[in-house]
């Protein structure tokens, strides 16, 4: 298996400007992953990285891994990351897409990834070379990027039009989240080499939340929203029994966290109906989707979100909690205290139920 640079051209000029026609033809020729590694994702992400180094440093420009610091360094840096998140993404669009009820084919995955990400690669080469304007085309190639991602995962992986925006959108966070955390594990978020594309400065903690709309904004949110939730304490009554209040007050929550939810997935179904009665979906819907992303995190905290916002303790809302779930599935038997818990249980059965 060798290395083809007319084959490599021949991809990237055809991703570029017929890339329908290029996806139908190369999936068609059911390559494996090594072979679509060896013939373009390998060389697209090693020109990006080095030539976008180089022509910042000739140009003056901003280079996307910083160039205070070591240049090699700078260098490996911008390989790993890179590596690492193009990894990422292919296994996780990939493994949901089976989720989804899609076929995961690793190598197919691998394929679409690669075939889709070649404007965002060269943009991010020519936007390094551009002074002034090159957070713009780089922009551009990575909205374009998008859009072709979301054209080529059906016709890569099967999955379902029904299914295809919440596989989209699931998938794209899913992806952000796990190279957030990848980069902080790895200590990339501040090298002190200057800006960094991979520097999360103030969005990672939420400080700067309100200029970051989308998926950023919504992962610093929710980091205040589970460390203010960490900080709780309660102290339980010793007999372990929950009074009335607290148990109204459980299902309140319950209830508001239900309606939340269901109006935050009816928002969802709806972009999901717009972008799937278009046929070539425009970067405004892309950005749509990416605003989306930020919905699809906030489902998973929204029991604590409404807890905290109406000024209550989350420690003690998950004690009453346990309380209740224990009494249900004793049946109220075994104790005065489990008695007593079912009993309050059972009053609020038709909102609790399902839900401890």
């Amino acid at each position: 298996m060798n290395f083809d640079y007319k084959k490599t051209i021949d991809l990237v000029k055809g991703g570029l400007l017929n890339p329908a026609a290029t996806w139908s033809s190369y999936l068609g020729e059911s390559p494996g992953w090594q072979q679509t590694l060896i013939v373009l994702t390998a060389p697209l992400i090693l020109a990006n990285i080095v030539l976008s180094l180089l022509l910042s440093r000739m140009m003056g420009t901003m280079s996307p891994f910083g160039l205070a610091g070591n240049w090699f360094a700078a260098l490996v840096l911008g390989l790993v990351m890179a590596c690492v998140a193009f990894a990422v993404a292919v296994f996780v669009f990939n493994f949901l897409a089976g989720v989804f009820g899609g076929k995961p084919d690793f190598s197919r995955a691998f394929a679409a990834m690669s075939l889709a990400a070649i404007p965002a690669w060269i943009a991010g080469i020519i936007g390094a070379a551009v002074p002034w304007v090159g957070g713009l085309i780089s922009l551009a190639g990575a909205i374009v990027t998008l859009v072709f991602l979301y054209k080529i995962l059906p016709l890569a992986l099967g999955v379902p039009d029904a299914k295809r925006v919440l596989h989209f959108v699931v998938s794209l966070v899913a992806v952000v989240v796990v190279n957030i955390i990848v980069a902080t594990v790895l200590g990339v978020g501040r090298m002190g080499t200057g800006s960094s594309a991979y520097d999360l400065g103030d969005r990672g903690t939420g400080r700067d939340a309100g200029s970051m709309p989308g998926v950023f904004g919504e992962v610093g949110r929710q980091a205040e929203l589970m460390a203010a939730a960490g900080e709780d304490r309660y102290e339980p009554p010793g007999d372990g029994k929950v009074s009335r209040e607290q148990a109204r007050w459980v299902a309140g929550v319950v209830d508001k966290s239900r309606l939340a939810y269901e109006e935050e997935m009816a928002r969802l179904k709806k972009l999901s109906e717009e972008v799937d009665d278009k046929e070539n979906p425009s970067p405004g819907d892309m950005v749509k989707m990416y605003q989306g992303m930020g919905s699809v995190l906030s489902l998973n905290t929204v029991e604590m979100e409404v807890v905290k916002s109406g000024g209550g303790n989350w420690a003690e809302y998950q004690w009453v909690k346990e309380q209740l779930r224990n009494a249900q599935l004793q049946r109220g038997e075994g104790s005065d205290t489990l008695a007593h818990n079912y009993e309050l249980y059972r009053e609020l059965e038709d909102t609790l139920q399902g839900h401890l």
